[in-house]
């Protein structure tokens, strides 16, 4: 995707690698954009250029985590009104403030017509205007505010920047030593080489660690089911049999959303049934598709709800125990604190200053005989014995979470009615809690960083501090405990309580689950309900194996952090630490799997978030070096731009999808592009539209001209009316596979048809594709993608395998032609079912009998058609194939 084109025809690019496009990567490219347009950076980069290559399979924007295909049942943990991705005038930074809307002004904005929505998928859509400020969105609206955010960015770019998004995983880095460049090694292309290189790759699969493989291999040998540590959305929570006792490990924000898949997913729904002081309460009426769930966890509860109004000022404003001159003092001769026994204690005296009748610090309660100084809010449970058994246990889970929720929303058994104390009274202490957390949180980050923390065998910083702050300040939705709730009265959840522990039991071929509490159950599935641990070595990314392996020779490029390990090391400037503990001075690195306290995807607006005071330093260093790197330039001879830069997009390998080449990115154009981006398509597209208006529509897709799309694409749509297509230049579109998405609407339609028969003999009777091909006669023309609703194409597309998976008929006389066509509906989600030569398509056209219709590839076949075998295999699992029939 090529946004900028270098305005200095003697400039030798900078180039920038940036490895991952989700939300950290853009959030880096934001600023550097913000910067790059001030007058400083404006005259860092006079007579420059910056190219900047992102590298990532997923959709940039929303990357790897956040996704639009995802159930709609997955919700975000904050509020509308509490998420942006923007700036604003709290944050602490150097950079210029890029003011814009949180995700509820977002919503706001599509509805009243301010801002053009990301997408014209009718549910999208529909979930989009429903947003309020205090709405617990879909994770998938969050994903389609990523993309928005994006595009928004590279519109806004200063002439100077160029930015390509490349649709690829980068598999190595290896340094440059004669020329002090970095070569990024790609999976399915040439390397590429960069002057700069940030890598922001978000979460990531892991490959199964020896526990995790251990015991799904207990579970196929005894024919029971074991559900790996994953997201959400790629659990297999399908293997679970209705019924099914399930054992689950883990009760925080996965176990939540695990929860709504495996219930309200499979038929089951909550209905309303308030009770006395409680107006939120939930009867949950069963589907009898659910298993039953034995749940506990180390702390065996869930996380705290989200507090009623949390945003409302309340408590200190400052922090007077945790400061840099108190790390200082208690500083040993490294410069070096103990996370247990010199910085929690400070956190401690913060939260007993702000509430004073909890322990800790001068203004607390003492401390209790063995009690540390944050037992009381990081194990509630903790005095749990093993004599409470499984009715002192579900006792005490469910007195928690009901206490918590009165305490977070102010309803809840045993709340005070409304006219006694108004519910944002109720919630105080709560929302002093919270708020102080963001600040001891925000804190951390500046104060805390990794070299600053001794070492030993605990090796849990910054996991111990981030898992409190989760668990206390980044918990559910209310409703969801609510859910709980419900589900534990109507018999689908257990509770097994705090101090998990489960093993594979040989002799009776089940999984064992024992408590600290002394519950015990036998179950023959076992369900996983965290994030797989982000740790180099485990990782499916297989440049972040190798940046602190090395191997065959060569030295590893950085090195695993000692107080973290698992993570790479970082300095306070977040550049990659070689082996030696130097730092590389052109190598930079954020995200989950390095040694910074880790910051979510999203900010609260008017908070001076972390992420966002990282994003600019890291911005900053990026433009300064990029000057550096061009002055350091100034005698060699310009103008030999690198090939990986050059403005053609690399030969697709085999394994790739078909490259889409986009011709018209109107309503369908833009429709059909969003959908294949967001299926990992590289999309190219021909238009007359603005270079930042086609920015701003289709981040990610890469702008060409007409005459170069049948170099660059393997599948061109045409999505222009049909009088437009009729008048193109055959030469511009010579061997290219050409599918006509257009139907004839209106008189100019008309008109170019009746031309087109005028002069070619015999055609009075042809369909439009039939009289398209005779326009165009050495492109190979595939009719199909005109018999679906442009506002169908993002929220119809499924799954192969789906019983839902709709089917999408083709028609063409060339087999290489419909080998790509179907390849490319295979990864649109769709199933693709020849209809015979192109003469038979005119049985879907608007007047055919195949034009109107949802059919599954089972109803379209019995119709006459038959499976489209896709092109080298790229749409593995698509529907089998059969002998060609065609449509009578």
């Amino acid at each position: 995707m090529a946004q900028r084109s270098a305005e200095h025809s003697g400039d030798t690019p900078v180039r920038i690698a940036l490895v991952g496009g989700g939300p950290r990567a853009i959030g880096v490219l934001e600023r550097l954009g913000a910067q790059a347009r001030t007058p400083q950076g404006a005259a860092l980069l006079e007579g420059r250029t910056l190219r900047i290559d992102v590298l990532d399979p997923h959709m940039p924007g929303s990357g790897r985590i956040w996704r639009t295909d995802e159930s709609p049942l997955l919700l975000m943990n904050s509020r509308a009104a509490d998420v942006t991705i923007f700036t604003d005038e709290t944050v602490q930074m150097d950079g210029p403030v890029q003011a814009g809307p949180s995700l509820a002004e977002w919503a706001r904005g599509i509805r009243e017509g301010r801002i053009a929505a990301p997408t014209v998928g009718t549910d999208r859509l529909a979930e989009i205007e429903a947003i309020t400020p205090t709405s617990f969105a879909s994770r998938r609206t969050a994903a389609l505010y990523l993309e928005w955010f994006l595009g928004e960015v590279l519109a806004a770019l200063p002439g100077t920047v160029e930015v390509r998004v490349h649709r690829t995983t980068a598999t190595a880095l290896r340094a440059q030593d004669a020329s002090g460049t970095w070569q990024v090694r790609l999976e399915d292309r040439p390397a590429l080489e960069a002057d700069l290189v940030l890598l922001a790759a978000g979460h990531t699969d892991s490959r199964p660690g020896t526990s995790t493989h251990a015991l799904s291999a207990f579970a196929r040998r005894h024919g029971g089911v074991h559900v790996a540590p994953a997201q959400a959305g790629d659990a297999d929570v399908d293997a679970l049999a209705p019924g099914q006792d399930v054992i689950v490990r883990g009760m925080g924000l996965a176990f939540i959303d695990l929860l709504a898949l495996v219930t309200e997913g499979r038929g089951g729904r909550f209905a309303a049934d308030p009770a006395p002081g409680d107006p939120d309460r939930l009867r949950y009426e069963a589907s009898g598709r659910e298993p039953h769930l034995w749940a506990g966890s180390r702390r065996g509860i869930p996380y705290h709800s989200k507090v009623h109004e949390e945003a409302a000022p309340v408590g200190p404003l400052d922090l007077v125990h945790l400061t840099d001159a108190a790390l200082r003092e208690r500083e040993d001769e490294h410069g070096q604190v103990d996370l247990h026994g010199d910085v929690l204690p400070l956190v401690a005296a913060e939260i007993a200053r702000a509430l004073p009748p909890v322990p800790g610090g001068a203004e607390g309660r003492p401390l209790a005989p063995g009690e540390a100084p944050l037992d009381w809010l990081h194990d509630p449970l903790r005095e749990l014995g093993a004599d409470a058994g499984a009715e002192g246990t579900r006792r005490a889970v469910l007195d928690h979470v009901v206490a918590d929720l009165r305490a977070r929303t102010g309803h809840g058994p045993g709340a005070p009615e409304e006219a006694e104390l108004p519910r944002l009274e109720r919630t105080l202490e709560a929302r002093v809690l919270f708020q102080l957390l963001l600040r001891l949180h925000g804190a951390l980050v500046d104060l805390l960083p990794a070299h600053r923390v001794r070492g030993g065998a605990h090796g849990d910083h910054p996991r111990w501090w981030h898992s409190l702050f989760s668990f206390i300040a980044s918990g559910p939705p209310p409703h969801r405990l609510h859910q709980l709730l419900a589900l534990e009265r109507a018999g689908v959840v257990s509770f097994l309580g705090p101090g998990l522990r489960v093993e594979a039991d040989e002799a009776t071929g089940r999984f064992r689950a024992r408590s600290a509490s002394g519950v015990e159950v036998q179950a023959p599935a076992l369900l996983d309900a965290f994030l797989p641990e982000q740790t180099l070595s485990d990782s499916a990314n297989p440049l972040l194996r190798d940046l602190v392996t090395g191997g065959a020779g060569r030295p590893a490029v950085g090195r695993d952090c000692e107080i973290a390990p698992g993570r790479l090391e970082v300095d306070e400037e977040h550049r990659v630490l070689a082996p030696d503990g130097a730092p590389h001075e052109r190598l930079w690195a954020v995200g989950p799997w390095t040694s910074e306290l880790p910051v979510g995807a999203f900010s609260r607006p008017r908070t001076n978030a972390p992420a966002f005071r990282r994003n600019d330093r890291v911005a900053a260093a990026l433009l300064r070096e990029a000057a550096a790197v061009a002055d350091d330039r100034a005698g060699e001879r310009s103008g030999d731009a690198p090939a990986a830069a050059c403005s053609a997009l690399p030969a697709r390998a085999a394994s790739r999808p078909p490259r889409l080449g986009l011709l018209g990115p109107g309503k369908l154009g833009t429709a059909l592009a969003r959908t294949a981006l967001r299926a990992g398509v590289e999309v190219v597209v021909a238009s007359r539209q603005e270079p930042e208006q086609l920015r701003r529509r289709l981040p990610g897709s890469h702008r060409t001209r007409v005459e170069q799309l049948g170099a660059e694409a393997d599948v061109i749509v045409l999505a222009v009316p049909l009088h437009v297509a009729l008048a193109l230049d055959p030469a511009s579109l010579a061997g290219t596979v050409l599918v006509d998405a257009t139907n004839a609407w209106g008189p100019e339609d008309e008109a170019a048809l009746e031309a087109v028969r005028s002069r070619v003999k015999g055609a009075e009777d042809w369909g439009t594709s039939e009289l398209l091909a005779a326009s165009l006669p050495g492109a190979q023309v595939v009719k199909t993608l005109n018999h679906i609703g442009y506002h169908d194409l993002e929220d119809h597309g499924r799954d192969a395998g789906a019983e839902d998976r709709r089917a999408i008929a083709l028609a063409t006389d060339h087999e290489r032609a419909a080998e790509l066509a179907a390849a490319l509906l295979h990864r649109l989600g769709y199933d693709a079912v020849r209809a015979g030569s192109l003469a038979d398509g005119r049985r879907f056209e608007p007047a055919g009998g195949l034009f109107s219709g949802w059919r599954t590839h089972a109803e379209l076949t019995a119709l006459g058609g038959a499976s489209a075998p896709a092109a080298d295999g790229a749409a593995e699992g698509a529907a089998p194939t059969s002998p060609r029939a065609r449509v009578a």
